[in-house]
């Protein structure tokens, strides 16, 4: 659940959304995960759809930063990979030079990275429908916040009552 979201600047960040878990767990699915990622996609998702692709800013960096590094230790250190499930890699392993060691091959890199980018599209993907199917609500969204510049837990609650989880955004039923 969202608990609050501002477009008052904050450190290097433009805005910021704040989400609550439900619970207080440490384990998360493959499911929860994609979510995160999706979720995460979804600024820059919004820009592209309503500012066309040469119209996006650097307000998403963050969220990309966070997209990045979850895909990443998804497909490397949780084995949550689609071809490489129930596998780990160790990528923080330093040889005597200080560099970075690389302990599997080239291949296996390749699908790593291979992986991450098919988790990023993904969740891009998913975000797209979301707001697509959405739009109305983020229009909403948007004007509420530049009318009032943070939103509580309520608010957003009931400008987003009524949204859809479109058949292109789900993972199982």
């Amino acid at each position: 659940p969202v608990h609050k979201v501002t477009i008052i600047p904050r450190g290097h960040a433009g805005g910021v959304t704040w989400f609550l878990p439900p619970e207080d767990r440490s384990y998360k699915s493959v499911f929860e995960l994609k979510d995160v990622l999706a979720r995460a996609m979804g600024g820059r998702v919004a820009e592209r759809m309503i500012l066309g692709k040469d119209g996006i800013t650097t307000g998403a960096s963050s969220d990309l930063q966070h997209v990045a590094e979850l895909a990443r230790e998804m497909v490397s250190k949780e084995g949550m990979g689609a071809k490489l499930r129930d596998q780990v890699f160790n990528t923080d392993e330093v040889n005597f030079f200080g560099d970075r060691a690389k302990i599997y091959s080239e291949k296996t890199s390749e699908i790593i990275d291979a992986e991450i980018e098919s988790l990023n599209k993904e969740a891009g993907m998913r975000a797209e429908a979301v707001l697509r199917a959405n739009r109305k609500f983020l229009d909403e969204l948007a004007a509420a916040l530049l009318e009032k510049e943070t939103l509580e837990e309520g608010e957003v609650a009931k400008i987003l009552e009524g949204t859809t989880l479109p058949e292109a955004a789900k993972l199982h039923s």
